[in-house]
């Protein structure tokens, strides 16, 4: 039913449309989860014994890897670890640096001369 004056729908008939829609798109998605729902159930009952392969075999074919030890701040004992500890770190020199911010910090003078006509208070009627 259209309103007089444009084509406007009664209320009621707009929520039917919209209910409409939500319940076909609830009944899609439920099929869809049912659909899935059987896959799953097929994919377990044919890949059980396929997914329960013991990883031991697949670890055993690939060499282990391990990070090689950086000893920075430890100081080992054994001989083998002591080759392996790295010079101590000599601090970086910043005093050029410091150099540079602090003459970029000073304020350089605006006004050179103070021109005391500036600074003396106008006449209210200027």
């Amino acid at each position: 039913m259209a309103a007089p004056g444009g084509g406007v729908e009664a209320p009621e008939e707009a929520e039917g449309l919209v209910l409409g829609r939500l319940e076909e798109e609830a009944l899609k998605r439920r099929e869809r989860l049912k659909a899935l729902r059987q896959r799953t159930l097929q994919n377990q009952e044919r890949g059980e014994a396929e997914s329960k392969v013991p990883r031991e075999e697949e670890e055993e074919e690939e060499p282990v890897r391990h990070k090689e030890i950086k000893l920075r701040n430890y100081d080992p004992e054994d001989a083998e670890l002591k080759k392996r500890k790295l010079p101590p770190a000599k601090p970086a020199s910043v005093e050029e640096t410091v150099k540079e911010q602090l003459e970029a910090a000073k304020p350089e003078p605006i006004i050179d001369e103070v021109d005391l006509a500036n600074l003396a208070p106008r006449k209210p009627d200027w």
